[in-house]
This record gives structure tokens, C-alpha cells and sequence, in this order.
């Protein structure tokens, strides 16, 4: 492989920096500004290409790490010209191969490619790369070709998707990912009610979420579940609702998640009937609630 890249940003220099450590065959750069691809390209000891033509030329393999928003855009460049052989790969989590329109009439295969990796910095990122999984989907020779290569040769797991999947997948990640973060937000301005600063709150969540994730991980969600909702304890959810605003965003936030609570709990007790949780959390909050 020869290994063109357009885009310079976190996972363009992040994959350039990786690849050329492990002995990849990398040409170099082509970025909106040649600026951004000088910095790439020096950091990983490549070359700057300020036209888009000479890179497709050098190079039979393209990797496109550009904003998601600017994909399509670099492949309607691309597209009238001679890619007959090539592979054409795109790093974007919620595009789909479908992307690349037109592509079975330039002789190329094409894929979409996503590392479920977080890319902190464009300078240190390549440094963790190798724990990264990659989610692939796209034509097979595309798929076979990036295959042997991140898989075989460098050790990464590779995961297929269906192109039709593609956004589903990236909601998927993005509550993993973000959707914590919201959450864990969301806990630390209760404690601030609580008159905690926000350096205390992340102290005092620290065990309890680092704990809870590696139990996670190591078990899975359901089996790792704990608290008032798994336990059948009706009471203390609804003096939770009463303690909180009724119809706030973090009300809503906590009958939402609690009531998928509720569904995990279900599974990992089939045993249990949990018909009043459900109408407590289904309801306004104000409920009486059976004696327990």
C-alpha cells in the first residue's frame, strides 16, 4: 500500500503518525490549508502535497479524515478521476460507504472505516492506537484489503457493519460516549444543590463510576446493575421523584433512565414483578405506593 491522506486534523495525523511507526508505506498529505498538512506531514516524516491530483496519482490507497461535512465534497473531487485499482476509505462514524456515489463506474472500492477510539490530541492520540476496535463496512475488496492489513498485520480487532446501520451505530456510540458525560453532568449539578464544588463532586464520584465501568466491562450492564430500581425498592425511587423538580429536564432524565433500569432489572430477575415501579415511574411521581 501507498497511502495518501486528505485531512490533517486528530485522525489524520493520529493514523499517519501509526501507520509510518509501524513501517506503512504513507505518501503524505493534502489538507484544506497547506499549513495543517506541513505540520502532519513533518510530525510523521511524510510529504506535503499541495494539489489534490499529484496525491491521487502517488498513491494507490486514500484515506479521507476530513469533517464529516466535507466528505462528500472530497470525493466529488476525486470522483472524475483516474482511481481504477485504487481504494478509497473514509474515517467518519456516522456516514456509510453510500457516500462514495458512483464508485463501481471508477474501477475503485471504497469503505467507511470507524475507530471506536477517542482522538484527545492530533500529537499523542497515535501513542494508544493500537487498543482502538474498527467498525468497517463497504465493498469487500475494500474490506479484505483494510483487513490484512489493520487486522493481520497490526492486531486490531475489525467489526463489520451493514451500511444501512451506519447512523444507528454512531447513536449507539455517542451514548456511550457523550450520553455519560450528560449524565455524570447532570449528577454533579444535583450535588451542587447540595452545596458541593464540582472538584469535590468528581472526587466523590470517582470510586463509584470507576467501579461501576469496570464491573461493566467486565460483566456487562445487567449483571453489574445495583440500586433502589434492581432492588425493587419503590419507596426510595419516588422520594427521589419528590426531592426533584417535577417536569425539570433532570425529572425527566431520571424517569427515563429508570425506567430502562427497569427493563435491565426485569432480565436479571425474572422473578421479581416490578408492575409498581413501572406505574410509579410511568406516572407523575405523586403516586402512593404499597407498603414494601
Amino acid at each position: 500500500m501507498r497511502i495518501g491522506l486528505i485531512g490533517a486534523g486528530k485522525v489524520g495525523t493520529t493514523l499517519g503518525k501509526y501507520l509510518s511507526e509501524h513501517g506503512v508505506s504513507i505518501n503524505g498529505y493534502y489538507s484544506r490549508t497547506v499549513e495543517s498538512a506541513a505540520k502532519a506531514a513533518e510530525f510523521t516524516g511524510t510529504k506535503v502535497f499541495d494539489k489534490l491530483d499529484d496525491l491521487v496519482e502517488a498513491s494507490d490507497t486514500l484515506f479521507i479524515t476530513t469533517p464529516d461535512g466535507e466528505i462528500r465534497k472530497v470525493w466529488d473531487c476525486i470522483a472524475g478521476k483516474k482511481l481504477s485499482g485504487k481504494l478509497v476509505y473514509h474515517f467518519s462514524g456516522s456516514l456509510s460507504s453510500h457516500v462514495f456515489s458512483g464508485i463501481e463506474n471508477t474501477g475503485a472500492a471504497g469503505a467507511s472505516v470507524h475507530p471506536m477510539y477517542a482522538f484527545s490530541d492530533k500529537f499523542t492520540s497515535y501513542k494508544k492506537f493500537h487498543t482502538a476496535f474498527l467498525v468497517a463496512e463497504g465493498n469487500e475488496t475494500a474490506l479484505e484489503a483494510f483487513s490484512g492489513l489493520f487486522g493481520e498485520r497490526l492486531g486490531h480487532r475489525i467489526l463489520r457493519l451493514r451500511a444501512e446501520d451506519k447512523m444507528k451505530y454512531h447513536a449507539a456510540a455517542a451514548l456511550a460516549s457523550n450520553g455519560m458525560l450528560a449524565l455524570f453532568y447532570e449528577s454533579q449539578l444535583l450535588l451542587a444543590e447540595c452545596g458541593f464544588t464540582e472538584k469535590e463532586s468528581r472526587e466523590l464520584f470517582a470510586p463509584l463510576v470507576e467501579n461501576n465501568v469496570t464491573a461493566l466491562l467486565e460483566r456487562g450492564a445487567v449483571s453489574a446493575m445495583t440500586g433502589p430500581v434492581e432492588r425493587n425498592d419503590v419507596n426510595t425511587v419516588q422520594e427521589h421523584l419528590l426531592a426533584l423538580p417535577s417536569g425539570s429536564e433532570i425529572y425527566k432524565s431520571y424517569c427515563a433512565l429508570c425506567s430502562t433500569l427497569v427493563q435491565m432489572a426485569e432480565k436479571k430477575h425474572p422473578e421479581r414483578d416490578y408492575f409498581f415501579m413501572k406505574q410509579l415511574l410511568g406516572g407523575t411521581g405523586q403516586e402512593q405506593v404499597p407498603e414494601t
